[in-house]
């Protein structure tokens, strides 16, 4: 058996809701949806990306009004701790194409007008590599390939195509040796060979992000990891549906709960927790950084699965956020 890919606008419209499911049979090109993008093509854009799987296995699922209690919660505790001139650093990763972080920082700056706000992931941007044959590579900045495009085909190269579609499997195959031959033995996409194939860069921030940033310069879009540290710098860090054990080891939570710590000022908030795909609710831990370490502020219904993997919490009451 095969199956085939949808690599048109037209294309995805006729798929209609079964797109949502298509994950990778979809052509990542279709990302890239301009500057003055329609309502439909946002919406688009916004379905590509609840789909998107990075080479590493981790999910950019995201959609509008997703963390819209943390929001409320997140707003309430901060005016509690600090007065309305504070000028606050809000640092918001792991933020996939970065609407969640738009809505939380617009509410941030009703709240806190002298505050500033940097959402950041590690995956800002893909890069498109078009063979003069029509062929297209979708890749990670690294040279990690996503995708094999050759129409009818939209095939995966970050992971295995199903023993279902023995066809689909072998043009992988073949993709990603024949790839061999245009990437550079160190990996670096600047040393491809330009005479031969095209690069492009396909941008991965939703559009209305993009808009925002250019009106409002207190909001900043860069790229950076979840265990990356901004030493004592950060007011209020949320890392949101990024550690937890469907992605990474015990010992590399514990390594993000200490990057979190050793980002914070004293008296900083760290915003950790996760949506749950059953019903989409949220659980949320806010923990205050002190001296002698976490103490919990709130949760959101069960809370976050990273108290454990912070060391030094203090044992105390919390309020529960309705």
């Amino acid at each position: 058996m095969l199956r085939f890919g949808i690599w048109t606008q037209d294309q995805f419209r006729k798929a209609g809701e079964r797109r949502r499911f298509s994950g990778s049979r979809v052509a990542y090109t279709l990302l890239n949806i301009g500057e003055n993008p329609t309502s439909q093509q946002i919406q688009m854009f916004e379905d590509i990306c609840f789909t998107l799987r990075t080479s590493d296995g981790t999910c950019r699922t995201t959609f509008r009004n997703r963390l819209l209690d943390v929001d409320a919660a997140t707003i309430q505790i901060l005016k509690q701790l600090s007065p309305s001139d504070a000028e606050l650093l809000v640092e918001d990763r792991a933020v996939s194409h970065g609407l969640t972080s738009l809505e939380l920082a617009r509410q941030v700056f009703r709240a806190f007008p002298n505050s500033r706000f940097e959402a950041s992931d590690k995956l800002l941007y893909l890069v498109q590599l078009s063979l003069a044959s029509g062929e297209k590579y979708m890749l990670e900045p690294d040279g990690q390939p996503l995708q094999y495009i050759k129409p009818p085909f939209v095939v995966s190269l970050a992971h295995e195509e199903s023993i279902r579609f023995p066809i689909n499997k072998l043009i992988a195959v073949q993709a990603r040796r024949r790839l061999r031959h245009f990437l550079p033995n160190d990996g670096r996409i600047e040393s491809i060979r330009g005479d031969e194939c095209q690069i492009d860069r396909i941008n991965c921030v939703h559009p209305e992000v993009l808009t925002f940033i250019s009106a409002n310069p207190r909001f900043q879009l860069r790229t950076r990891s979840v265990f990356d540290i901004t030493p004592n710098t950060v007011h209020v860090l949320r890392t949101m549906n990024i550690l937890n054990k469907d992605y990474f080891s015990d010992s590399q939570l514990r390594h993000g709960a200490k990057a979190a710590f050793q980002s914070l000022k004293l008296g900083g908030v760290w915003i950790v927790g996760r949506t749950l795909e059953s019903d989409f609710s949220n659980h949320v831990t806010f923990l205050q950084k002190l001296e002698s370490g976490w103490k919990i502020l709130s949760h959101i219904g069960n809370g976050s699965e990273m108290e454990k993997y912070a060391d030094r919490i203090r044992p105390c009451p919390y309020t529960q956020v309705e």
